[in-house]
């Protein structure tokens, strides 16, 4: 029930943009360099996003490396709003899922560990950001906001024991890591 929901609130924008209309729609890609930081040490991470922008209006579907915590591979939909008089300012959330990067796990020296795995999870990123026009092509975009990525570690023991078959316990280490992102976006769209 929960993969359909998530599969709906991914592929809502842009079923929303795709429906008929008026305008027409400009081609926009957004590279993104910058810092999560939350409870433990900031770390870098990237994004890239492209899709379509409608008036004051963009969706799209991007992926990126968050290297929080954790390395995982976030795939989501990226929907933004422009705002003000000449449309500078824009809120922007973006809602996927993570896939788990190179993981080499945890040590513990009791039992002996037969897997570590990492799972992946939801990941949403929202915020508020500013728009810098450079020229008719090019836009310098900085922002702010708070992102939050769901993973899992599983981990298997298995205790010493004398007599076959030996039990194995299964641990499931669930993280939720709420974080403050910072971003500097370089955004590629011709307008009129």
């Amino acid at each position: 029930m929960k993969n359909k929901w998530l599969i709906i609130a991914v592929l809502f924008p842009t079923l929303c943009f795709s429906q008929g209309g008026q305008s027409r729609g400009k081609m926009t890609a957004i590279a993104s360099v910058g810092f999560a930081a939350g409870e433990s040490t900031a770390k870098p991470l990237f994004q890239l996003s492209t899709g379509f922008s409608f008036d004051r209006w963009f969706t799209g579907i991007g992926f990126g490396l968050d290297q929080y915590s954790f390395n995982t591979f976030p795939l989501f939909t990226d929907w933004r709003m422009n705002f003000g008089k000449k449309t500078l300012g824009f809120l922007y959330a973006n809602g996927g899922y993570n896939f788990p990067g190179k993981y080499n796990g945890n040590d513990n020296f009791i039992f002996i560990k037969t897997t570590d795995k990492l799972l992946g999870g939801f990941y949403m990123d929202a915020g508020i950001g500013y728009r810098i026009r450079l020229n008719s092509l090019h836009r310098l975009l900085l922002s702010a906001g708070y992102s939050q990525k769901n993973v899992v570690s599983r981990i298997t023991y298995a205790p010493q024991c004398l007599v076959p078959p030996c039990p194995h316990d299964v641990y499931n280490y669930s993280y939720q890591l709420g974080r403050i992102v910072t971003k500097i976006s370089w955004e590629i769209s011709k307008t009129k």
